[in-house]
């Protein structure tokens, strides 16, 4: 995948509350603006302190006058769950792409036993009604090989990197990493950047 041909990059970011949407997005932009670049980051959530639905919006490039992604526009969706990918994959434009991690965190209602999650396989089908082009793996794992849990968004940060679809480079990326967290959390979260990065480079191919 070749970076956008165009004066402006939407991505869209969703997932659940307690993930860490909403710092991955921060982060993404702060390294866009330390590449040069215009950036807008917009904020849709509802109760992402209790685990609830997460939207963020980046839009990166001259053209980027507001932060709103509309449907059908979206360059890269980037989703922390299976699920929560397929509640905005209106966002996602026709040749687009779908970045998703695949570990499964239950909605409460399916925790509580009044609702069914979907099947794995029905959820891909219904990503393909919008593009083939899906690049997924278990964003969970490789956050606790790198150390924590908590760096998966780090993780899905490297991966963005990795797309090629956004232009910040890895150095760029992990030089905003390092000075956007305690020094005793650095190593984690850079490790999880560069495991994130490796398997979207790995799974393009």
């Amino acid at each position: 995948m070749s970076r956008i041909n165009s004066n402006t990059v939407n991505i869209a970011i969703t997932g659940v509350g307690g993930q860490g949407v909403l710092s991955l997005a921060e982060i993404l932009a702060k390294a866009a603006l330390e590449s040069g670049f215009n950036v807008r980051v917009g904020e849709i959530h509802g109760m992402a302190q209790r685990g609830g639905h997460v939207v963020c919006t980046v839009r990166i490039g001259e053209n980027a006058r507001g932060p709103i992604v509309d449907p059908g526009s979206a360059h890269l969706l980037v989703g922390f769950e299976p699920i929560e990918t397929l509640r905005e994959i209106q966002l996602v434009k026709q040749d687009g792409c779908v970045l998703m991690s695949s570990h499964v965190q239950h909605p409460v209602a399916v925790s509580m036993g009044k609702a069914e999650y979907p099947n794995h396989k029905e959820i891909i089908k219904n990503i393909r009604n919008y593009t083939d082009r899906i690049i997924e793996f278990d964003a969970l794992e490789l956050a606790k090989k790198a150390g924590s849990s908590r760096a998966l968004n780090m993780v899905m940060l490297g991966a963005i990197i990795g797309t090629g679809l956004v232009p910040v480079t890895k150095e760029t990326a992990i030089d905003v990493v390092r000075t956007s967290f305690p020094k005793r959390f650095e190593q984690i979260n850079v490790a999880a950047t560069k495991f994130g990065l490796e398997k979207a480079q790995a799974c393009k191919k």
